[in-house]
């Protein structure tokens, strides 16, 4: 039997013919023949009811002469409005129609003495004549008859406000009035209401158009439609069009406009083929209207006529793989193999690219493809791929860093059986042996094993080449080699310009996940002349603590079990790409980055208190050994960076001889001051002088320099004036700029990556010049050197004539210089916030991905908790913005407790409080960006399209809820929304089971079904779990 007894074609009903005949012959008279007669319901006599039924909205067609009883609304669900029996008949007759009645009454009198066609006539003809009878009872008992579902009992989740549906449930606003009259209103209730300043509220309601205005936005769409019939090629037509149809002026709905939209969009594109807005527009107005199946479909019809259009195929991999629905690992690799051959021909296209754009093109798809094998923890594939990229940019075959060696493997079985006999609950066992697995088993193995654990791990290059694909230019080369290390989670992208020019990925999927990236101030701060206990030792700290809360596996963290591989890992791939270069300064930028990284490791294990001596004699016998090599010997910077790493490392200022003693030798013979490797030697042995406040020596070796003496002379041989100083420091200066605006005025192509790395000649007698004039007093005149040398065409931020990477890459300079100014300032301690703020405020909006920027505005403790926020959010920078606001919340609770100076019985309380104020006001950091928040700002809106594609903000939300005050169904929907944003990040799915134990084996299938990397299988443990407590039971 249907559900409908309309549609069922077994059983007909009674006089079905006859029906048909009336139906007929009264088409003519009425059209209430067209209504739906489902709920048919012959009139019974009301049993043991002290009242009367009334179906609702009952009105049959006057034309249908045998139709039986009234017909319930389907809007009401089939209800029954009950009428007291006890009233009056005429008022009940007069709230049935007549039309009914009638009907009611033909349906009843089986026998007629006329025919069917004058009774249907004459039902017809007598509506307004006949008298109105009286409503027969209903009954609400139905016998067996019945062919539909009768609702006898009210639905209880509308009787309550909690069960009732999202959209369906009123906002109840409670005015409390006041407890000694309850009649007076407030005294602000007549004042109106006012919208916070700190938020403007998105969701604006569209004004209603007057019918002048509908008028005339309908006359127009009808010109544009006439016009663009005779005259296609008008681009602008099409698109206010396009913007016509988007408003309210029809009354269609919303899948009408946009299919109308869809198919103006499909004509314009056929006129103008490849054009970019229209491109854009067409997939932003298919992505807000069909789901993502449907998108799919018709971008692969688009693709089929327009093979080589990257939006087309940006919007496809985005469909596949940020939807819950369609991401599958190898759907998604298959969308980025298809793209990347297809980019690669584009010069077969109408349209071709030059060698320059297409690399960055297929960097970019490079960098997506190989962040998605990471975050779906397809670590075997990647490191497949970058050994192959390697071997074709290196002359150096020998990699076996990035294969798989059993010895180094070894660990691995031991602390597996001590996981398996700790007797924890079955989802710990498997998320702790799953990490221990991702530490160790990370390799692919470098040729097919007889009998390998892992097979997934046996990898030939033949199945990641179609992932890679060779540069056009020459200089793509670097680039790619940085973005190799890059993946490798090596953090040394410390300047707002280095990131612009690395940071290559698709918009709104590619935002890195890797923690690491904060720990690049570790490894190269941008000023030694800080003390260091104002160099950020809090901030340091809560940037180390974070990282080993959020770092994944593999990493080289220190906390991680088996990092040491990964270490190595990093490590001997760097001296590889050193090896492999013939470039010297190609050479150069890689063994910096190994310095770093030996300082970077090494600063940690000593902010964590966890330094040993022993871990420095090996550190500086690495470094002794690669400077002992025939190729580094003469590398006068390799010698500066090893004299920093010693300075860092030492456990106190009173141990810094050896750095001094590195830094003395070099600039101890017959200093060369043209060289500017040199120059960078005597700038770095200024500045650790002046962190050790040794104004005097520093200001000597200044001298030295301005006048072109060596730094090993006496200060009683030097003898001039502090003026004659400026003027022979303005000279070096002048001669240094002047060869700058020589080369950049004929500069054409960017400014090489290597130059990054390098030490600039301009930079460094910039900042020796400023640092004399604080020695010497004269701040003010520094300050005004930088502003005219920023108000300059060279030092502009968008240069209109000179190429853009060179000035931009020297104004972010000028401004680091201008902040270490501000600490060498003569003044008092209360005035050095606010001119912080006045220095950073600006280099923030210019330059919002510096790390040093981003680090001192999170130590604003004097400004209020707004203005940081704000300006933190209104950077645009992703996943930093709600890192630094995090660790800025962390450090303003930390400072404002640790000042205080509780007594002893008041110091648990206070922890409580911090706890729970820091949980707030950490919450309301993730909350601010969701769509939910009903005063959500236009910054905030447009950061969540990229927020919500990064892992790790929902890894921190999610951190967030796991505390006493959240339940565990606030984390669930939490992490439901999380993977639907981000359904391929195996790291999400971790952090699920861990945050909602109960959903570990939902988890699992989950991450099967989207064929997400799994070492353990939950099967193989619980066997493993098993046997090894039968062999302990046994003894």
């Amino acid at each position: 039997m249907s559900l409908f007894p309309a549609y069922d074609g077994d059983k007909s009903k009674k006089n079905s013919n006859s029906n048909a005949k009336n139906l007929e012959t009264s088409a003519h008279a009425n059209v209430d023949w067209q209504r739906n007669q489902s709920f048919e319901v012959p009139a019974q006599r009301c049993v043991n009811a002290p009242f009367y039924i009334r179906p609702l909205g009952s009105d049959s067609g006057s034309g249908s002469g045998s139709g039986s009883g009234s017909r319930l609304s389907s809007g009401a669900s089939a209800r029954s409005v009950a009428v007291p029996e006890a009233g009056s008949g005429a008022n009940l007759e007069s709230s049935l129609d007549s039309d009914t009645d009638q009907s009611d009454s033909s349906s009843g009198s089986g026998s007629s003495s006329k025919p069917k066609e004058d009774q249907s006539d004459s039902s017809t003809d007598s509506d307004c004549s006949l008298p109105k009878k009286k409503a027969q009872r209903r009954s609400l008992e139905f016998d067996g008859d019945v062919k539909y579902y009768v609702d006898k009992l009210a639905a209880n989740y509308h009787l309550l406000w909690k069960t009732l549906p999202a959209f369906t449930r009123p906002k109840y606003l409670v005015n409390m009035r006041r407890l000694i009259d309850p009649m007076q209103l407030r005294h602000r209730d007549n004042q109106k209401r006012k919208r916070s300043r700190l938020s403007k509220s998105t969701s604006h309601k569209e004004p209603k158009l007057s019918s002048k205005e509908i008028a005339k936005k309908t006359q127009r769409i009808q010109e544009l439609q006439s016009l663009l019939a005779n005259e296609p090629q008008q681009l602008d037509s099409w698109l206010e069009l396009h913007q016509l149809l988007a408003s309210t002026v029809t009354k269609s709905n919303r899948l009408a406009i946009a299919e109308q939209q869809m198919h103006k969009l499909e004509t314009a594109l056929t006129h103008h083929e490849g054009n970019e807005m229209l491109l854009k527009l067409y997939v932003e107005t298919a992505i807000a209207t069909y789901s993502d199946s449907q998108v799919a479909s018709k971008l692969e019809e688009m693709l089929k006529r327009t093979p080589y259009e990257f939006i087309l195929w940006k919007a496809l991999i985005m469909t596949t793989q940020g939807s819950m629905a369609r991401c599958t690992v190898p759907d998604v690799l298959l969308t980025y193999e298809l793209c990347m051959e297809r980019m690669q021909r584009k010069h077969l296209d109408k349209r071709p690219l030059s060698p320059r754009q297409s690399d960055e093109l297929m960097m970019k798809l490079f960098h997506n493809c190989v962040l998605f094998m990471r975050q779906s923890g397809h670590f075997d594939q990647m490191f497949a791929l970058l050994k192959l990229v390697l071997n074709l940019n290196l002359k150096n075959d020998n990699l076996k860093c990035l294969s798989a060696c059993e010895e180094n493997e070894a660990p691995l079985i031991e602390y597996e059986e001590l996981v398996l006999r700790s007797g924890m609950p079955m989802h710990e066992i498997w998320t702790r042996v799953e990490r221990l697995r991702q530490s160790y088993n990370f390799l692919p193995y470098s040729e097919m094993v007889a009998n390998p654990r892992d097979w997934q791990r046996c990898i030939e290059p033949m199945q990641v080449s179609p992932f890679l694909f060779p540069m056009k230019c020459v200089e793509s080369g670097m680039q790619l080699l940085l973005l190799v290390m890059q993946m490798m989670k090596l953090p040394f992208v410390r300047t707002d310009c280095l990131a612009e020019r690395l940071c290559s990925r698709i918009d709104q999927i590619g935002d890195s996940e890797a923690i690491e990236t904060l720990l690049v101030e570790m490894g190269d701060r941008f000023t030694y002349s800080l003390p260091r206990h104002s160099s950020g030792l809090d901030y340091s700290t809560a940037v180390i603590q974070m990282a080993k809360q959020l770092a994944t596996s593999p990493t080289f963290m220190s906390h991680a079990i088996g990092h040491e591989l990964y270490v190595d890992c990093i490590a001997q791939t760097l001296l590889a790409c050193s090896d492999g270069l013939q470039d010297s300064s190609q050479r150069l930028v890689f063994l910096l980055l190994y310095i770093r990284f030996e300082r970077l490791r090494l600063t940690m294990l000593k902010i964590g208190g966890q330094l040993k001596a022993e871990q420095c004699v090996q550190a500086r016998q690495r470094l002794r050994d690669l400077l002992m090599r025939p190729a580094n010997k003469e590398i006068t910077c390799l010698y500066t960076e090893m004299a920093i790493t010693e300075y860092e490392t030492a456990p106190n200022n009173e141990n810094v001889e050896r750095s001094s003693k590195i830094l003395n030798i070099i600039l101890g013979t017959s200093p060369d001051y043209q060289d500017t490797q040199m120059v960078q030697a005597l700038v770095v042995r200024v500045e650790l002088l002046l962190a050790q406040e040794k104004r005097t020596e520093a200001l000597h070796l200044l001298k030295c320099l301005a006048l072109g003496k060596s730094p090993s002379s006496r200060p009683d041989e030097i003898i001039a004036t502090p003026d004659e100083l400026v003027q022979c420091s303005t000279r070096l200066l002048d001669a240094a700029l002047a060869a700058m605006r020589e080369q950049a005025g004929g500069a054409v192509d960017p400014m090489p990556l290597c130059d990054y790395f390098a030490p600039n000649r301009v930079v460094l007698l910039l900042r020796t010049h400023c640092l004399m004039l604080c020695l010497l007093n004269e701040v003010d005149k520094a300050f005004e050197l930088l502003d005219r040398l920023l108000a300059e065409p060279h030092f502009a931020l968008e240069p209109k004539e000179l190429e853009r990477t060179r000035c931009r890459f020297l104004r972010e300079q000028v401004r680091e210089l201008q902040l270490l100014l501000v600490f060498h300032i003569p003044s008092r301690h209360n005035t050095l916030g606010r001119r912080l703020r006045t220095v950073l405020e600006p280099a923030l909006v210019e330059f919002p991905r510096n790390m040093a920027f981003l680090h001192r505005w999170s130590e604003l403790w004097t400004l209020p908790w707004y203005k940081l926020r704000s300006r933190l959010i209104q950077c645009k920078v992703g996943i930093l913005s709600v890192l630094h606001l995090i660790i800025a919340a962390h450090m303003r609770f930390s400072q404002y407790f640790s000042r205080r100076g509780d007594v002893e019985e008041d110091v648990q309380s206070a922890q409580q409080n911090q706890r729970l104020l820091q949980y707030n006001r950490s919450l309301n950091i993730f909350e601010t960006f969701l769509p939910t928040n009903p005063h959500r700002s236009a910054e905030e809106a447009d950061q969540y399209w990229i927020l919500r594609r990064n892992s790790l903000y929902w890894r921190l939300y999610l951190r967030c809820l796991s505390t006493e005050q959240t339940s565990f169904e606030r984390s669930k929907r939490c992490l439901l929304m999380a993977l639907d944003e981000c359904p391929w990040d195996k790291s999400l799915y971790m952090e699920g089971i861990t945050s909602v134990p109960q959903e570990t084996s939902n988890m699992q299938d989950i991450m099967i079904e989207k064929e997400v990397r799994i070492f353990a299988l939950p099967d193989e443990l619980s066997v493993l779990r098993d046997a090894n407590q039968k062999n302990i039971s046994k003894y």
